[in-house]
């Protein structure tokens, strides 16, 4: 059963029914047989994998402002997969300075085994399903050119700069190709970034800051062998963690819980850090405060533990212990 639906912030009609639309296609209709487990979902925490499902849905509620991120990045998706099916992608191509015998190279969706020598086959939105371990594991890949997986995220520059997010692109990527290898050839994958918080003045003033609102980087993928040793690791976790209480369940992990770094305080007089005051520095790196704290040769330093964020939009969030730790029940901080 759906959750309940509020509209807190008075969001228009014409938007509601926008946002309400539901454009992801699980490919359950035309899976095989078996319990389907998409990859998206499987590179989630085990611990969320595993709680979310005893979750009571018909009694928790979802407001429509929730929905905003994911409706963009559909709208993005099919935008570009419209592009290339519906739109004339030879005269863009024409204006772009590119010959016309590689524009009638291009194949869009072909069949595998009809691809010709000297053509460019163009996949878009396809979904490929592999037995494994007891389940089937599902994904669609966004875009493949000539073997070439590109996927495209609508992200923060804060994903760009600080690589927080490298390791599930390889991750992802790595596991569409071993479900995919007839339309995912390429050892390498491309991330196209969309931003939605670019600023112009910022590019001209940093070369690490992403120079376009449209920028893309490149990640080797893991080999075929070491994508389905982390496949066969990550079932056999949950296959084991399903069966513990929770008090036994793997916990999640500070990345998991994209818990902030820790911060170190410096208060010069001792009194003011206990009676939980202003400090007089802060610091990153400890031992730069206590550094610091040696140089004064007085005062005291006090950490001050990172803060969880992930337990907010985690779907367990009503049920899971290891949540009452950083939140209330109404998603107050605690920590």
């Amino acid at each position: 059963m759906a959750k309940k639906l509020t509209n807190e912030h008075s969001i228009d009609l014409p938007m509601a029914v926008w946002l309400l639309q539901d454009g992801y296609r699980s490919g359950a209709d035309v899976a095989p047989e078996g319990e389907l487990i998409s990859v998206t979902s499987l590179m989630k925490p085990v611990r969320q994998q595993i709680l979310q499902r005893k979750v009571d849905q018909s009694a928790e509620a979802m407001d429509l402002s929730a929905l905003i991120a994911s409706r963009m990045g559909h709208a993005l998706h099919d935008s570009i997969e419209r592009s290339w099916i519906q739109g004339d992608y030879g005269a863009c191509m024409r204006r772009m300075g590119y010959p016309q015998d590689v524009i009638d190279s291009i194949r869009v969706n072909p069949d595998t085994a009809t691809v010709k020598k000297g053509e460019i086959p163009i996949y878009i939105e396809q979904r490929g399903f592999k037995e494994f371990e007891g389940v089937i594991l599902t994904g669609q890949l966004d875009f493949s050119i000539n073997g070439s997986y590109r996927d495209t995220k609508s992200t923060s520059t804060f994903s760009y700069t600080s690589g927080n997010k490298d390791e599930d692109y390889i991750i992802q990527g790595s596991l569409y190709r071993w479900i995919m290898p007839n339309l995912i050839t390429k050892d390498v994958m491309r991330i196209e970034f969309i931003f939605t918080d670019w600023a112009s003045y910022r590019a001209k003033s940093s070369k690490d800051y992403p120079q376009c609102r449209i920028s893309h980087k490149d990640f080797p993928l893991m080999s075929l062998k070491d994508t389905e040793a982390w496949a066969k690791n990550r079932i056999d976790e949950i296959k084991a963690n399903a069966k513990l209480p929770q008090s036994e369940m793997v916990r999640c992990s500070d990345k998991e819980l994209w818990r902030d770094k820790d911060t170190y305080k410096y208060y010069a007089k001792p009194e003011t850090a206990k009676a939980g005051g202003r400090c007089t520095k802060r610091f990153d790196n400890v031992k730069e405060a206590f550094a610091h704290k040696d140089a004064k040769m007085k005062g005291v330093v006090v950490t001050d533990p990172g803060q969880v964020k992930a337990c907010l939009y985690c779907p367990a969030f009503s049920i899971c212990e290891q949540r009452k730790e950083y939140f209330s029940d109404n998603g107050e901080s605690i920590q």
